[in-house]
């Protein structure tokens, strides 16, 4: 379960396709902004229940989502938290919390976004089951999200970013190698500019004005036909989200200048 923006996105994408190579069967669920609001809701764990479905991770949200949590455990369904925001003083039983306040004062994954969490988390896993090829693209999802969140580029956000903007235009997935030539910067050596101007508003322009479910369907696509088809439904919606932004800035000049 993630969230709707270019952090919480690409934690997912990241996550389920690590979880595949492993040879699980992770389902992707993004709450619709307009229809669900943020993060874990007592609706998903309705719909979760449904399919019978015992294990959630959530990325990039859950912290806070007290209601939804407490629903979960009634119905034995376990959760692991994995979130960067600020934890709240009173925290719902949960059967595990991955966050990054809880790291020591001093460790280099203590700025880390959602995508920086999913990652370690990827990782551990990738070790534990002894098959480090299943995190292949990650560092591509972590980039992306990890600008795009504007996080301190600190410790191993700093160190991370570093290694992986040097083969994101190389050794990407499918998905996020169309993204990245809609941008305009096919075969580019790609800067934290470019994922900030260019690359996480195709991403977040989705989460905010369609169904999210098309970019994660887009960054996990492997068929080049419907990667073709998600990839021209994203820059539509791209360049709606821009229609809409100049129309804003246009009426507000207007409301200014009366």
């Amino acid at each position: 379960c993630g969230d709707y923006d270019a952090d919480g996105l690409t934690s997912t994408a990241l996550l389920v396709r690590v979880l595949k190579e492993l040879k699980a069967n992770p389902k992707a669920y993004i709450p619709s902004r307009l229809k669900e609001g943020y993060g874990l809701n007592t609706n998903m764990i309705k719909e979760i229940n449904k399919r019978d479905i015992k294990l959630i991770i959530t990325v990039d949200n859950g912290v806070s989502a007290s209601r939804a949590l407490n629903y979960a455990e009634d119905l034995n369904i376990d959760v692991i938290v994995s979130d960067h925001h600020k934890i709240p003083t009173k925290l719902s039983n949960i059967y595990a919390l991955i966050h990054t306040e809880n790291t020591p004062k001093e460790s280099p994954y203590r700025y880390l976004a959602g995508v920086g969490l999913a990652y370690v988390i990827a990782k551990q896993l990738s070790q534990v089951l002894n098959n480090d090829n299943a995190m292949r693209n990650s560092l591509d999802y972590f980039c992306i999200g990890t600008v795009a969140d504007m996080t301190i580029l600190k410790g191993a956000n700093r160190f991370l970013l570093k290694q992986g903007l040097q083969n994101l235009s190389k050794n990407t997935s499918k998905g996020l190698a169309k993204l990245i030539e809609n941008a305009g910067l096919f075969n580019k050596k790609i800067t934290s500019q470019d994922i900030a101007f260019k690359i996480a508003p195709r991403i977040n322009s989705i989460g905010r004005i369609s169904n999210p479910d098309l970019i994660i369907s887009l960054m996990l696509e492997d068929n080049d036909h419907k990667i073709n088809y998600y990839a021209s439904c994203c820059e539509e919606l791209n360049k709606k989200r821009k229609e809409i932004c100049t129309s804003i800035e246009k009426e507000v000049h207007e409301i200014l200048l009366n």
